[in-house]
């Protein structure tokens, strides 16, 4: 015995009256919703094309570099800093900050900031400026472990 899939006449009207409340008047199979929804992910391709683009780098503001060497007791700034004289650098140290700055009347700029994480000795900073490259020595403060102290119960 075969089975009937017969769609009741009462299913239908279900169906048609869910699919017209909250629609536009006229559009009872949802086509203007449907399109609508197209066409803003298709406006969304764009967007999605451009997320596998190489990434545009800003350019520095600076025209040099600055590596960071940590060692065992002392930390070691190197900056290229051509166009600028000894006066034009200010350096400012904090317990795990550097700030360098140098302007030379407008035609060059040097800004760097760097973090890290030892706890420095500001009071310790050294600085040489030979031939436009800034080196910068700065002492680690060696934070010595708490003493503990084994106590007997009486």
């Amino acid at each position: 015995m075969k089975e009937s899939h017969e769609i009741k006449p009462s299913y239908i009207g279900e169906t048609m009256d869910r699919r017209i409340n909250g629609k536009r008047p006229g559009d009872i199979l949802g086509i203007e919703e449907l399109l609508e929804a197209w066409m803003e992910m298709m406006s969304m391709i764009p967007i999605v094309d451009n997320m596998n683009a190489k990434p545009t780098m800003a350019k520095p503001k600076h025209e040099g570099t600055m590596s960071y060497e940590e060692r065992e007791k002392d930390i070691v700034f190197t900056i290229d800093m051509p166009g600028v004289s000894k006066k034009d650098i200010e350096i400012e140290v904090l317990d795990n900050s550097i700030s360098v700055k140098a302007e030379n009347g407008g035609k060059r700029k040097y800004n760097y900031t760097r973090r890290f994480k030892p706890t420095v000795d500001a009071d310790s900073t050294k600085a040489t400026f030979t031939n436009g490259v800034l080196d910068i020595t700065i002492t680690k403060v060696i934070e010595s472990k708490p003493k503990g102290k084994v106590i007997r119960i009486l």
